[in-house]
Parts: C-alpha cells; structure tokens; sequence
C-alpha cells in the first residue's frame, strides 16, 4: 500500500519526539510542514520527491526575496521538505545534519560541475573550491529558473541577473560572489563552452585597506573564563573549545572538525588537516588545553559513536558545523571585562590571532610561528607584528639627531 504525505509527515513527527527533540522544536517543525502539506495541495502532489522538494524550497526562496518569510524560516523548512523527501525515496527517517545541495541539474551541467572540480583540484585549497562549487552550482541552478538548459544559450544578461539576485546577501563581502563566478565564466570559455568574456563586464570589487584586528588582552581572555559556568555542560564544553582555540592557534572549522582519534594523548599532541588549506599540522597539547578537553569529554560530552570531539548539546548529538555557535560563545560570555559588537574583530577568531601575537611577542621566528599558525603564505603571518607595538617601535628611525623646524602658525 501506497503512504499519503499526510501519513508521512504523522510518522517524521512522531520520530522528532521520539529522538526526543524539545515540544517547541517540534511544534515548530510541525508548522514547517503544514508549510509543505499546503504547497502539495495547491500543487496536487500524492508523492514527494527530491525534485518537489527543490520546487518547494525555490517558491520558499522567491517568499524570501518578496519579504514574506525570513531566510532562516526557509531554511529550516528546507530540511524539513528533504527529511520528507528522504522517507518517500528510502521508507527511513534521517534526521542528520547536511547540507541540502540536491539542486536539479540537467546531466550536462553536471558534467562540466564535475570536471571543474578536477581542474580546481590541482591548484586550489579544499575550503576555496568548495566555496566556487557551491557558488557555480547556484549560478547553473540560476540558469536552469531562467529557463537556460544548455550552456551554450548563456549570456551577459544571465550573469548580471544572477550577480543582482545574490548581491543583496554578499554585502560586505561582494567579492565571495563575484570572484567564484569570474573564475568559473574563465573555465568555460577556455573550454569553448561560451564565448564570453568575463574581464569585460564583472570585476572584482577593489579590497579596502585591511584594518588591523586587535588581539585579546589578558584582562579580556580572564574575564571571559570567569564567565563560564565549569558546572554546566555548555560550561565545560566552551571553556574547552576556547582553551584549546587560545592554546594552539586552531581556526573554528578545525575545533568543530577534529576528531577523537586525532588527539593523542601520550605525546601530548594533536593532529590534523586544516579545513581552509588542507595543510596537515602537529601541535602541542598544553596542560591548560588537554585537562580542559578531557573533563569535557569524560564529564560532560554526549555518551555517542559520533567520532568528532566536540557536540551539539541537544539531539541528534553531531559535530559543531555552523560558524554560529563560535559567534554566540563571544556574545554569550561578554561581562564588564569583555565586550563584542559586530565588526570589533573580537570575534573567535580572536583567540588564533592572540596565539600569533603572543608568539611573535616571545621572538618566535616568523617562519615558525607560520608553521604553527598552518599558513601557506608568509605574508598571512606578517600581519601578527602589526599587533607587536615593541617591535613596530623597533622599526622606526630615530630622527632625534637631524635639526627640525617648525612651520606654520606663529
């Protein structure tokens, strides 16, 4: 016997509460999918299939673009409609956590996806070619709405289109849109698979002259850990992960990405391939850090085989894979000795850049503190002595023995 998508939708919430997912999350999933019943309605679907929940999610964009509902609402309804997706194509519920990037792509466009990903393969690190395939996948989907199916039939109006409809999320970083387009509008004319000429018409925005981003001082980092509850469970957690960011220079994506297996203990170190470069590193676990990560582990980290180190708090227990919980742990352990706004630089991030200062501060070589730091260029590295006002004075020319006048006003 056939399942009705009412029947479905029955089964996927009584799973949420089994998990068991908090009554609010699952009255709130409940809305969301009053959401998708509504759409199959008015759309006459008895089955829900991947490609409807793509159709779905695309009339959930335009509701975003049209101010009616907001890009976070969209996107938990986005996993919901594949969750349910999922169920019609495999008769199972799985509730992980994924990124839902199932666009519907016509099989040529696939192809060329798949060969530019072998070609930046060769050149690029594996977070800068996520970030150009993500973008040229949503630009081929782009194509795909405005009814062009074969890369052939691209033009200039095509790119503007999509370069107006996404600009308005890429405010601040304009040059994360247009730099992945460019790159991938070169690849297809130097394949002859369009004669456009991207140099003509899209150009990356100048970059601004970089600020220098401050550091933490001492007083700051101690207020933040007098902040953390130690007894609790997000306590524990936190105060680990941001012992260990402070400790050994990590980025975020690398504290949410390490795994169990990646720490070894007798030699007090750890191990692992950095996100953004794909570098491997080695580096020391510090007495701080390592009793820090192990109460966490042993007192307060989620009985799970999920292998990575640190966890959501809540079912279903998976790894930290969102940059949000790393900006909510500075606003949530702000006092009178430490404050975050909103381009302040005190972000967590923070933590590795008052890790390389306080490297360079200690005369660690530069080359060193760039192996520590896992930096592929010197030049990223060099940016920590702007933090170093001793060794900035150092620089400066005494001119206290060359005669000066003075001009101006009498």
């Amino acid at each position: 016997m056939s399942i009705t998508i009412t029947y479905a939708v029955d089964e996927i919430l009584h799973f949420l509460e089994d998990i068991p997912l908090s009554d609010n999350t699952v009255k709130y999933y409940g809305f969301c999918y009053q959401e998708v019943l509504r759409y199959c309605s008015e759309n006459s679907l008895i089955s829900f299939s991947h490609s409807d929940a793509n159709s779905f999610c695309t009339a959930q964009e335009k509701r975003v673009q049209m101010g009616e509902i907001c890009n976070t609402y969209a996107l938990i309804m986005r996993k919901a409609a594949f969750v349910l997706a999922d169920y019609f194509s495999s008769g199972t519920i799985c509730w992980k956590r994924r990124t839902y990037n199932d666009r519907v792509l016509p099989e040529s466009y696939e192809v060329i996806l798949e060969a530019y990903e072998t070609f930046l393969s060769d050149t690029l690190a594996p977070g800068s070619i996520r970030l150009i395939i993500q973008m040229s996948r949503k630009f081929l989907s782009f194509l795909v709405e405005s009814g062009c199916t074969d890369i052939s039939a691209l033009d200039i109006p095509h790119v503007r289109g999509f370069i107006s409809r996404e600009s308005p999320k890429h405010i601040c970083h304009k040059i994360n849109l247009t730099w992945p387009v460019k790159k991938f509008l070169h690849y297809l004319r130097d394949n002859a698979l369009t004669d456009i000429n991207a140099d003509l018409f899209l150009t990356n925005p100048v970059p601004a002259r970089k600020k220098v981003l401050p550091c933490l001082e001492d007083s700051e980092i101690q207020a933040i850990f007098d902040k953390v509850d130690l007894n609790s469970l997000r306590g524990k957690r936190d105060y680990a992960i941001m012992r260990l960011a402070l400790d050994t220079g990590l980025r975020w994506s690398d504290i949410a990405s390490l795994k169990l297996s990646e720490i070894d203990w007798r030699k007090k170190e750890i191990s692992v391939r950095q996100e953004k470069t794909g570098t491997a590193l080695k580096l020391p676990l510090t007495v701080e850090a390592g009793n820090a990560v192990a109460e966490y582990i042993l007192t307060a980290r989620p009985k799970t085989e999920v292998p990575y180190v640190f966890l959501r708090l809540r079912r279903p227990f998976d790894r930290l894979n969102s940059r949000t919980p790393a900006e909510n742990i500075m606003l949530l352990y702000q006092s009178e000795g430490f404050r975050h706004e909103s381009g302040d630089g005190k972000s967590f991030h923070a933590f590795r850049r008052t890790m390389g200062t306080r490297l360079i501060r200690a005369d660690i070589p530069l080359t060193t503190v760039s192996q520590i730091l896992g930096h592929t260029n010197l030049d990223s590295t060099k940016r920590y002595l702007y933090l170093h006002d001793e060794k900035l004075l150092a620089c400066c020319l005494d001119l206290s023995k060359y005669p000066c006048r003075k001009e101006g006003l009498v």
